[in-house]
């Protein structure tokens, strides 16, 4: 709710990125989620709502699952504003904010109920060198692509959720949600597309294993259990073991709703 946001930007204190929390109020996000649903129904369109951050948002959509799908971010189902403002700063400001435990808990309940449709990383990758400029002029964002599996693998080792939920927030649920021509699943016809895994591999997040050109998570530090072993596009190994193998591999999604034959 940008009018709502403009009214409380005197609650942004300087220095502290702890305040972007309180700026960016629980209000604020229910307040917009509301009014993206009234006009989906309205217009009679569907609609796809990212990176929700409070159960109250969850409840609200649980309610229009005709017309809507959701989404939810590791960064907001692992970290808890209490310990990252303090101890990481401005490196813990994205939008939506990281919230409280309390908020990430009730996200857990909604995700055992069923709800989000997808995983997203929400991947910002700023320079390292203006997120640490003073709240708040700091940009809002974190990296996320590589940290995704890796996280959402040690919430399965934490029996957070099931090996089978995870694969289908990351693979099947993104196919059956947007119409994913040949993916999402494993099958003749369907593009060679896998992550292989060690679900017992325990390991810590360092520096020099990100990939990302901003080189800074975080996620450094933090251990876990699980770990993608490798990665596998329509066949061929991309990465191995943590390294980048040949060039970049990446094409164009096909639609179902775009997929058409040439006549």
């Amino acid at each position: 709710d940008e009018d709502r946001l403009k009214e409380r930007m005197n609650l942004r204190v300087a220095g502290d990125a702890a305040s972007h929390p309180v700026w960016r109020d629980d209000e604020s996000a229910l307040r917009a989620t509301d009014r993206v649903l009234h006009l989906a129904r309205k217009t009679g369109r569907r609609v796809h709502i990212l990176h929700v951050t409070t159960p109250q948002e969850l409840a609200l959509i649980s309610r229009h699952r005709d017309i809507a799908s959701c989404e939810l971010t590791p960064q907001h189902l692992t970290l808890a504003g209490e310990d990252v403002y303090p101890r990481l700063g401005t490196l813990a400001q994205m939008n939506p904010p990281i919230r409280s435990g309390a908020h990430r808990d009730g996200l857990w309940h909604w995700l055992g109920q069923g709800m989000p449709d997808v995983i997203g990383s929400d991947h910002a990758p700023h320079s390292l060198e203006s997120k640490n400029r003073s709240y708040p002029s700091s940009p809002s964002g974190m990296p996320g692509v590589q940290t995704l599996l890796p996280l959402m693998l040690d919430h399965v080792a934490n029996e957070r959720l099931t090996l089978r939920r995870l694969v289908d927030l990351t693979s099947a649920g993104p196919q059956r949600l947007f119409g994913l021509v040949r993916k999402g699943r494993i099958a003749v016809g369907y593009d060679a597309d896998f992550s292989i895994v060690d679900l017992r591999a325990s390991w810590t997040i360092e520096e020099r294993w990100l990939a990302s050109k901003c080189g800074w998570s975080p996620f450094v530090g933090k251990r876990l259990t699980g770990r993608p072993v490798g990665t596998v596009i329509r066949g061929k190994r991309v990465m191995w073991e943590g390294e980048l193998l040949g060039e970049p591999a990446g094409m164009p999604l096909r639609f179902d709703a775009t997929d058409r034959p040439a006549s």
